[in-house]
């Protein structure tokens, strides 16, 4: 179906922002901005049929702007946190943009106007993240993608080049809640995730380089379970982040097996999880409450856990550990990367 466009608003610098409708034969509907190329809405039916949205987003763009949060944006250049906001490349260092403390968190490319371009049921931003950018190298050239389909199965596609060495690890940052955004905490949300082992973090949220088993830990979801079943428990990385905020290792990153399923019993939606990258960020949305309260859509007010996140993603700080993924994009090579959101209902 074709893609809708309208005038969302102007940024506090003058640059107009629209906002993109994506719909199918089944009656979901998606709403991106040409802000941070993000997500506001997601709609899908629930088990009565009646729409529900369920995601956490902003009504207006100045709340995009002073309330930020990351609410449904695309994240890079690097997604989660890089230690003391520098890394090093051929035994060169390269310093960042300390946006967290002295640690750089998830970039700017949040905040950044995008050109779309409409296809049939799609949207492309390209853009150009120049040279030098919050400290970054080389001129990377980014193409991001959303595809709908008719089985209520939204695509998210990265791809990049760049003429230098560089790192970069691409995610969205959607706050999902699957009883709608409005609906309170999501804790009785039912998760499954194909994850046997975490990376630690430790009291900044910086790995530490160790893998373990999910066994016997509270990071457990291969059998379905409350997101809140286990949110107390005592574990340093639960007390640390004050919930669950902690990259997960897929066992089979695939776009054919979810690597994680959630579901709602409040109003029976499903919501399956695929990605190409060997690591998942699950959040819990921990510091969403902020003061002056964070309003979202309809004048909703967001506290901590009305949302979670399941964010693709390579391990954070990964040049730090030569045992984990390289996020190292070089010349002549092609970064590519897909992420998948599919619903359904469970009948009850």
């Amino acid at each position: 179906m074709p893609v809708a466009s309208e005038f969302f608003g102007y940024t506090r610098d003058g640059q107009a922002v629209l906002r993109y409708t994506l719909t199918n034969a089944n009656g979901m509907e998606v709403r991106i901005l040409s802000y941070g190329a993000a997500l506001q809405s997601v709609l899908v039916p629930d088990r009565a049929g009646q729409p529900v949205d369920v995601l956490l987003g902003y009504d207006t763009l100045r709340e995009y702007e002073l309330r930020d949060g990351f609410f449904g944006a695309l994240v890079g250049r690097v997604a989660n946190r890089l230690r003391r906001a520098q890394f090093q490349i051929d035994g060169v260092t390269y310093r960042l943009w300390p946006n967290e403390g002295q640690n750089h968190l998830h970039g700017s490319f949040s905040f950044r106007v995008f050109d779309g371009v409409m296809g049939e049921n799609s949207l492309t931003f390209s853009f150009l993240s120049p040279d030098g950018e919050e400290g970054f190298p080389g001129n990377l050239h980014v193409t991001y993608r959303y595809d709908l389909t008719n089985d209520n199965r939204l695509t998210l596609d990265y791809a990049a080049t760049t003429d230098r060495a560089t790192i970069l690890n691409l995610t969205n940052h959607a706050y999902w809640n699957l009883a709608g955004h409005g609906s309170g905490d999501a804790l009785d949300t039912v998760l499954r995730m194909n994850a046997s082992y975490y990376t630690e973090a430790d009291a900044e949220n910086l790995l530490t380089g160790n893998v373990f088993p999910v066994e016997g830990t509270p990071f457990d979801f291969r059998t379905p379970k409350p997101l809140g079943q286990d949110i107390g428990a005592d574990h340093p990385m639960l007390r640390y982040a004050l919930g669950y905020d902690l990259n997960m290792v897929t066992d089979e990153p695939s776009m054919e097996r979810p690597a994680a399923t959630a579901y709602s019993p409040k109003t029976g939606i499903v919501m399956d999880y695929y990605t190409t990258q060997p690591g998942t960020q699950l959040y819990s949305g921990n510091y969403i409450s902020v003061q002056p309260p964070r309003k979202g859509k309809g004048g909703v007010i967001y506290e901590n856990r009305h949302g979670f996140c399941l964010e693709s993603q390579h391990c954070p700080c990964a040049t730090d550990f030569p045992q984990f993924h390289t996020t190292v994009l070089r010349p002549g090579e092609i970064y590519h990367q897909s992420a998948a959101y599919q619903f359904s209902v469970k009948k009850e």
